[in-house]
């Protein structure tokens, strides 16, 4: 039999293998990501040759974790990419503005061979993540990365693919709800807890019952000094593998795998001996140190970035304009950033008139109040990631009583504006129309959610957990 295997790389990148033909997953290989806040934990070495010249290269989604330009860069260009086929093209420019001539897109649940003996599958989720399945027709790995996946798209994997054999998925947060949040009423915090991140992890566990469980795509750890404090909220794997054999979950093994371990058909699992949660805080310490001269220099870089009024009205005034209509009675309050440098320090999105405003101070009306670094403000709306911003961790907000959900719903309508769902005429099209079709389960599932009975903080949690790469 053909020798079929994968590498765990660090966070969410994975290298699998049929014979001699070789699939890069998500390669962030290298370096840190959002603004220097994100770095690999456990450490990860540096990219071989082989990691750097993959056949084929499978991106599940855009965010820096997954779509790491550093070291897409540094990829040989000869490698065929494999992109998700959203309702809108997400990634397929950009991979050919970074020099891959080579791009093919991926429908929904459509199988792809790209050798005889290894199929792929894409299975997208929300409105820019995906699940990737991965078979030699013996073994079936689930890379779920950050993709909460659940009910009736969760079934259609399982029927398609059959049993999973490995089950890759995160287990930790990655948006700055509520860690960087305060409210004047702290019941607006709760919407999500540490032990939601498990819950998920072992909920779908519970449904697909793979043979082995991996806890996966949340390998990071924060070593910028306005997020060095997040290190304790992290959910480890040591977290979840507690959570796990309490769950007492019967047929599936749970399984650690740090960077560089890996799994083969024929000899099965390599795993490293070395503990990195022994002694993580230590470590964490020491690898702050090694990295302060780059984060200095980073810096030192945001503090010569400017950014005007002008700029950002034009920006998130665009953004205004391309809501739709009757937005007033959907996002209610307006939403204030705060920028020191400029006399009237606050400015301010209006969604009733569809204007921002410079204020000496925001009103009471103003549902949040948020505080970015003025030089990662200035960089985010220049590159057009403003919603991005959120994973980064380095923000802070305010929100008044009652008004999370038109906080959630500000974050969540910008991403969709950002990578090209809004205006609606954008989407009034044939592709949108036949992925909708391919992921009508989809659909489904969402309004059954809506109709369940419960308390409304129940649900909103459900699809929080569901949507937390999306609404932050």
């Amino acid at each position: 039999m053909p020798t079929f295997g994968f590498q765990v790389l660090g966070h969410a990148g994975l290298f699998a293998h049929l014979c001699d033909t070789t699939l890069l997953v998500d390669p962030w290989l290298l370096g840190s990501c959002y603004w220097r806040s994100w770095w690999h934990y456990p450490p990860v070495a540096p990219p071989s040759d082989a990691l750097l010249s993959p056949d084929f290269l499978y991106l599940t989604h855009h965010h820096f974790d997954h779509f790491h330009y550093p070291s897409m860069r540094r990829i040989d260009k000869r490698a065929h990419v494999l992109i998700p086929k959203f309702g809108v093209d997400v990634m397929r420019r950009e991979c050919k503005s970074l020099g891959f001539q080579t791009v093919t897109e991926l429908a929904h649940g459509e199988v792809f061979e790209p050798v005889p003996g290894l199929k792929i599958a894409s299975f997208q989720y929300g409105f820019d993540d995906t699940a990737l399945l991965i078979t030699d027709g013996k073994t079936v790995i689930g890379d779920f990365n950050d993709c909460k996946i659940r009910g009736r798209p969760l079934r259609q994997i399982r029927d398609t693919f059959g049993p999973i054999t490995f089950l890759l998925k995160n287990h930790s947060w990655a948006m700055s709800y509520p860690n960087r949040y305060d409210a004047e009423d702290a019941g607006d915090l709760a919407l999500l807890s540490r032990d939601d991140y498990a819950t998920d992890f072992l909920d779908t566990v519970r449904e697909l019952r793979p043979r082995y469980a991996v806890p996966f795509a949340s390998m990071v750890c924060f070593l910028h000094p306005e997020t060095f404090d997040l290190n304790d909220e992290v959910i480890t794997p040591r977290d979840v593998k507690q959570a796990f054999h309490a769950a007492n979950i019967a047929g599936t093994e749970f399984v650690e795998m740090a960077p560089g371990d890996s799994w083969e058909s024929d000899t099965g699992f390599h795993c490293t001996d070395t503990d990195f949660y022994v002694d993580r805080a230590e470590r964490l310490v020491r690898m702050q140190q090694e990295v302060e001269p780059k984060i200095d220099e980073e810096t030192a870089r945001e503090r010569d970035r400017a950014l005007t009024f002008e700029q950002f009205e034009s920006y998130l005034g665009g953004f205004l304009r391309a809501l739709p209509p009757g937005i007033r009675w959907l996002v209610r309050r307006p939403v204030s950033f705060e920028v020191p440098s400029d006399s009237h320090p606050w400015w301010t999105l209006d969604f009733r008139t569809r204007r921002v405003r410079r204020e000496r101070e925001p009103g009471a009306e103003v549902g949040s109040r948020v505080r970015i670094p003025e030089g990662v403000l200035a960089d985010s709306i220049g590159k057009g990631v403003l919603g991005i911003v959120p994973i980064s961790m380095r923000m802070r907000v305010r929100v008044a009583s009652g008004a999370i959900g038109n906080d959630f719903l500000f974050w969540g309508l910008l991403s969709l504006w950002e990578i090209g769902y809004l205006p609606a005429h954008r989407v009034a099209n044939r592709r949108m129309v036949e992925a909708a079709w391919r992921r009508r389960r989809e659909g489904l599932e969402f309004g059954a959610s809506l109709m369940r009975r419960g308390p409304l903080v129940a649900r909103l949690k459900s699809n929080l957990m569901s949507n937390s790469e999306r609404v932050r």
